[in-house]
Order: C-alpha cells, then sequence, then structure tokens
C-alpha cells in the first residue's frame, strides 16, 4: 500500500508539471572522481531552442537553492528551471560537490574544483540529443555569478551569460562589510576575520586552516576571481546579462552602490553586454514576502536569450 501511494504521488507530480508546460527528471554526470546529481527539466509541449545551466551561490545551498539554516525561504532554483523550461528552454541544475558527497575533505573544495563541475555539466549537456543541446546558456548567481564567465571561457561555444546579483569586487572586502554591518556580530570576531583575510593575502595561513567554513584556497581563488571579475566580463565574446536587484541584502550599504558602478562599466566596455537594474527584489530576486520568483526577472532572462537565439 505504501508504495502505490508513493507512486501515485509520482504520478500527480509528474501529471501537474506536464500540465504545467515542463518535465522534469533525475539525472548524474561525472567529475572527476564525483559522481554528481541533478535535476533536467525540459519543454512538455514542443522541443527545446537551448539549453541553460544554473550555477548556484555560495554555501550549502543545493540545487533547488533549499538552504537548512533558512528552510522557509522559497526554491528559487526550482523555479527558475521549471519557469524556463515552461518558456521552452531545457535547463540543468546540479547539487555541488560537497553536498553529494558530504564526507569529502572540504579543503579540497576551491573554485577551479567548482568551476570543474560546472565544465561537467556542460559536457552532460552537450552529450544530449536534439539541437538545444549545442546551444547551452550560463546562469550563475552570486558565487556562481563569478564563476560563470570563468566556466564561459573554458568551455567553449556557449550562448550567452547571465550573472545575477554577484559580487564584481574583492568577495574578502565584501564579507568584512557584511559582517560590519550585522547587527551583534562580536568585534574580536570581526577582527579574527580580518587577521585571517590578511594571512591568506600574505600566504600565511595554513593549508589546515579555516575560515567561515572554507580553506585558503577557496578564498584566494574567490577573491581573486571576483576582484578581475569585470576585466572578465569585459573579454567574452558571448553575449551577457547582468542583473542587479536593488534590494540586495547581500551588498550592505555602499557595496551596492560600488557593485552597480562597475556593472555599469562592464556594460559600457563589452558593447555585447546588458544590464538590468530591479527594484524592490532581494539577493535572490524576490519581492519583499514573496515565496514565487519574479516574474520580472524572469520574463527578462526569458526574452534576453529568446532574442539571442534570434540573432543567431
Amino acid at each position: 500500500m505504501r508504495f502505490a501511494l508513493r507512486a501515485l504521488c509520482c504520478w500527480l507530480l509528474a501529471g501537474s508539471a506536464t500540465a504545467a508546460g515542463f518535465e522534469a527528471r533525475e539525472i548524474s554526470f561525472q567529475s572527476g572522481q564525483y559522481r554528481l546529481p541533478g535535476t533536467l527539466t525540459s519543454p512538455s509541449r514542443a522541443p527545446a531552442f537551448a539549453s541553460v545551466l544554473i550555477i548556484p551561490g555560495s554555501g550549502p545551498v543545493d540545487r533547488d537553492g533549499n538552504v537548512k539554516l533558512a528552510p522557509a525561504a522559497p526554491p528559487v532554483y526550482r523555479q527558475w528551471a521549471e519557469r524556463l523550461s515552461a518558456a521552452g528552454l531545457m535547463v540543468l541544475r546540479y547539487d555541488k560537490r560537497f553536498l553529494a558527497h558530504p564526507k569529502m575533505d572540504i579543503l579540497s573544495l576551491d573554485q577551479d574544483v567548482q568551476i570543474a563541475d560546472a565544465l561537467s555539466a556542460v559536457a552532460y549537456l552537450r552529450s544530449l540529443p536534439g539541437p538545444a543541446a549545442q546551444r547551452i546558456f550560463i546562469v550563475g548567481h552570486s558565487e556562481g555569478g563569478t564563476l560563470a564567465p570563468l566556466v564561459a571561457e573554458r568551455g567553449g561555444a556557449i550562448a550567452g551569460v547571465a550573472v545575477i546579483n554577484s559580487v564584481v569586487f574583492a568577495v574578502d572586502e565584501l564579507v568584512v562589510a557584511q559582517l560590519e554591518a550585522r547587527p551583534g556580530f562580536a568585534k574580536n570576531d570581526l577582527d579574527e576575520v580580518k587577521r585571517r583575510f590578511a594571512q591568506i593575502a600574505d600566504g600565511t595561513l595554513s593549508e589546515r586552516g579555516i575560515l567561515l567554513g572554507a580553506g585558503s584556497r577557496y578564498w584566494t581563488q574567490w577573491i581573486g576571481y571576483s576582484r578581475g571579475a569585470p576585466d572578465t566580463l569585459s573579454r567574452l565574446p558571448v553575449p551577457v546579462l547582468l542583473v542587479q536587484c536593488l534590494n540586495d541584502e547581500s551588498l550592505p550599504g555602499p557595496a551596492l552602490a560600488r557593485n552597480l558602478a562597475l556593472l555599469k562599466s562592464t556594460a559600457d566596455v563589452n558593447q555585447r553586454t546588458e544590464l538590468r537594474e530591479f527594484p524592490g527584489l532581494d539577493h535572490f530576486g524576490l519581492a519583499a514576502g514573496a515565496k514565487q520568483a519574479s516574474p520580472k526577472l524572469l520574463r527578462a532572462l526569458i526574452e534576453w536569450m529568446k532574442r539571442q537565439e534570434k540573432a543567431q
């Protein structure tokens, strides 16, 4: 009876997804010695016109956008994928290596490892049948927005890159600003974070040293890649969509204006780059109190991708 009920629930969920214009299935792909699980959504009524890879933000956020520390938050990556698929796109999202394999040595995780995993996801998409698999857009959110242009550079033949609410100056400066803006964060703890960032900068933090849950190599690479993000974005030979939500709480105080100014400069340099600003939306592209991803943001993303397809 339990199996029958479970099967019925799965059938009902699949039927609901199909009625909404998309289908979803569980997949996995190999990256180095690790097998990474993911979800592939696709249009249910017609072949997809292109594919999308979603690269998530930092920390223990899963393929759906769920974070254990914030169980009430909506699964925005899943909502993005389903809305994009209903609009005609095949979308892959996947669990990060350290979530899929919690026993791995966390100090072995750095930005280049995450780039390698994303490149393996791109290769998986390219292995699928149909023309959509050869037209791949990369959507990076937050930390994923730092990685997305680098994946595009190293992956070759990418249709376009969308960077959503990603820092484009040195991330260590942003982390310090975030902690300074946090009510009640102890000064001694802040001083320790600053001290460890200084050790990372001069190479004196031990190989087994940890800062905010990650090792020195992770931070060294992220600091370098985020500081160099404007240059990376400026030289990309593919269409780029830069998205900055103006209620992005991850950019406290003057950090938002600083980030926005750098994004505008980048868009001015690269004529294939478009900048969109969204008042009233937060770091995850949500309006205050909303449980669904912003239709306005998703519409802009879909329309941008369709314009790139027409241009081809």
